[in-house]
This record gives structure tokens, C-alpha cells and sequence, in this order.
């Protein structure tokens, strides 16, 4: 139902070729710890036979690229931003790029010059692939040197507004002539359904109902993996694991490093709800061992009311005990492709006394 393809298909799509073979790969600030079963991503991603990681800094990804491309910080590069105020400003760069560092756009855009995509190759016939993608651009033909001012001046094209106006202007300025806030569209055009109207029963998923977790109304279905719908694995996994859970001194995994933030929680850690922890012998700080049907990491415990009885929640990116390790690469959501993060089953056991650090283990 959405124009976009889903990354977590990448693996499949490696190791089958189907629908087509991949040889490369260029990733913008691409982070493999950030998929489910991320070791073997990344071992499906290391046999391309091309690896580019575009970021601001060294990664765990970056250490598998074969080119590493620096990226432009906010303070180096220019970004046109919209605010719901009617208000418009085209950012100026503080300082010039550092070293050989670019914008995303810039590379991009420099990639496709590269890879001749330019007017020299370009089919400007109405209704082409060429020109749907590249109609926006001056006089109907892509010149990459300008394009992000083109590109720009297309999206704004509704509200009056030009790039070369906004540069005049460095605070920003108020849209000369806002579109209106309509209300009721519907009345007029409909609901973006095959229908037209407001459907409680979508068209669209009962095309696919025959699908095990996809029907046209909004049911609600068991996770794949529950106490419910598989008991006979909760008897040995009796734990909601959630991973990928927030926490407030971090900004997703993006200040995850920073050695301020990083020392509010140093090591890596498993949130259980006291009621649990009392019930596996677990105090705060002891090390446990975290496992699911697909591995096991060692942890510190955290024992906190913020999670709920029955749940242990543990933070994602930690090198020494990657949690998305224990998980599957085919545990998705069947509409969405989204990973389960939020609904597998582990167990919690606290480790003798003289055990190693927490490290990461293989199943």
C-alpha cells in the first residue's frame, strides 16, 4: 500500500536473487545492529560484492565497507526546513565542509552524474521514467550541479516561494501566499481507497486474506511468538522480551557513544519488573543470562516498576550483547514487513558468581 520497499528483505533478496540479483550496496548512515537478526544481515550484506557506508563517524558498519564516505554535519551543509507557522528558512553552512566531507545530496547527486545519468541520457517524452523522476529539474532535463536548488523549488513550487529568495532572507521567512487549510476533502475527492470511501473493511488486505495474519478488518492476532499462541515455547521462555526500548539520555542509538551519556548506563542492561526479578532469585546489578529460542547475551539486571510483570525490556546497539541477535530475521509483522521487536519470548537466570562479563553468544 506504500510506494517504498522494505529494508528487512534485504537478506532474503541477497541469498535468492529473487526478484533480482544485488551486487552493491550504498547505505546513509546505515547501522546493522538495528535489524533482527543482525549478525547473519550482516553476513548476507558482506557477501556483495560492493560495500559503501556513507556516516559522520566510524561505526560498527562502517568496519565492513569497502569505501567509507564522510558525511557533512548540519553546521556544514544548507537544509531548507518548513515549520507549521508558514514560515520557511534555507539554512547556511557555519563553517565549509571539513576534509573531504559532503552532503547526502551532494553525493547522491554526484553518484547519478557519475552513472550518466544525466541530460545526455535523458528521455524527456511526457510520461517516461526519465521525466516523471527528473521533471522538476530546469527545463525538464537533470542538471546535477543544481539540483538540490531545483528539487527545492519544486516542493515549494505551491507556496510562491524560490531557493534563490529564501538565500536573501538567512532567518527565514514567512510563505507570501499559504495554501488554505481545507476541511471535509473527502466531500469532494473521496478517501484514498479503491473505493473512494471510508472502508471498515479494507479492499485492499482482503485481496490477501488467504495469508495467514492478514485480513480486511482489524482483527487483532496473537504475536507469532506469546505465552498464548505458542505455550509450549513459553514454558521455557516464560518473558515478553521487548527490545529496541527506549531511554531518555539517549536519542535513538544516535548519542549512544558519547562517553556523558553513555556513563548513565555503562553496561549493558535487561529492565524486569521487581515481581519477576523476585521470583528468579535476580537483585539489582547481578549478571544474568538473557536467552531466547535463538541465542543468549549476558547482562547486567535492572530492576525497575517501569517494566511490567511478565515483560523485560532491553536497549538495543550495545556491541558486547546485541539483542537483536535474538531474534529471527523472519519474524515480521505480515502487513507492515516491521520486526517483532516488541514480541518475542526470552528467559532471565542469574549467573553463578565468577562468570565472565557480559559478551555475546552465539546459538
Amino acid at each position: 500500500m506504500i510506494d517504498q520497499g522494505q529494508s528487512m528483505d534485504i537478506p532474503r533478496q541477497i541469498t535468492t536473487g529473487d526478484p533480482y540479483p544485488l551486487r552493491g550496496l550504498v547505505g546513509f548512515g546505515m547501522n546493522y545492529r538495528m535489524f533482527p537478526a543482525s549478525k547473519a544481515w550482516l553476513e548476507a550484506v558482506q557477501t556483495l560484492d560492493f560495500i559503501c557506508a556513507v556516516d559522520l563517524f566510524g561505526t560498527d558498519t562502517t568496519k565492513y565497507a569497502d569505501i567509507v564516505l564522510p558525511a557533512c554535519g548540519s553546521v556544514e551543509r544548507s537544509e531548507v526546513r518548513g515549520y507549521p507557522q508558514k514560515y520557511v528558512i534555507y539554512t547556511q553552512p557555519v563553517i565549509e565542509p571539513l576534509g573531504e566531507s559532503r552532503s547526502d545530496t551532494d553525493i547522491i547527486f554526484g553518484l547519478a552524474q557519475k552513472l550518466g545519468l544525466d541530460y545526455q541520457n535523458y528521455d524527456a517524452t511526457p510520461g517516461s521514467a526519465d521525466a516523471d523522476l527528473g521533471g522538476f529539474l530546469p527545463n525538464g532535463a537533470p542538471d546535477f550541479g543544481a539540483a538540490f536548488d531545483a528539487a527545492m523549488d519544486w516542493i515549494l513550487e505551491p507556496s510562491g516561494l524560490k531557493t534563490a529568495e529564501l538565500k536573501k532572507h538567512p532567518g527565514g521567512m514567512p510563505v507570501p501566499d499559504p495554501l488554505p487549510v481545507t476541511f471535509k476533502k473527502y466531500e469532494k475527492n473521496g478517501f484514498p481507497t479503491p473505493s473512494g470511501k471510508m472502508e471498515l473493511v479494507s479492499s485492499i488486505l482482503e485481496k490477501y486474506s488467504d495469508r495467514p495474519g492478514i485480513d480486511g478488518l482489524p482483527v487483532y492476532s496473537e504475536p507469532k511468538l506469546s505465552p498464548v499462541s505458542t505455550p509450549d515455547i513459553a514454558t521455557d521462555y516464560p518473558l515478553v522480551l521487548g527490545t529496541g526500548t527506549r531511554l531518555p539520555m539517549f536519542i535513538h542509538s544516535r548519542t549512544f557513544r558519547l562517553p556523558w551519556t553513555r556513563s548513565l548506563r555503562r553496561e549493558a542492561m535487561v529492565d524486569l519488573n521487581p515481581v519477576d526479578a523476585s521470583r528468579y532469585g535476580i537483585a539489582q546489578d547481578d549478571l544474568v543470562d538473557l536467552s531466547t529460542p535463538y541465542g543468549s547475551i549476558q547482562v547486567r539486571a535492572n530492576v525497575t516498576e517501569l517494566a511490567a510483570p511478565g515483560v523485560a525490556h532491553m536497549y538495543h546497539g550495545y556491541p558486547e550483547a546485541d539483542a537483536n541477535t535474538l531474534m529471527s530475521g523472519d519474524y515480521l509483522d505480515p502487513i507492515s514487513g516491521f520486526p517483532g521487536f516488541k514480541a518475542s519470548l526470552c528467559a532471565v537466570k542469574k549467573v553463578a558468581p565468577g562468570t565472565a562479563g557480559a559478551q555475546e553468544v552465539t546459538p
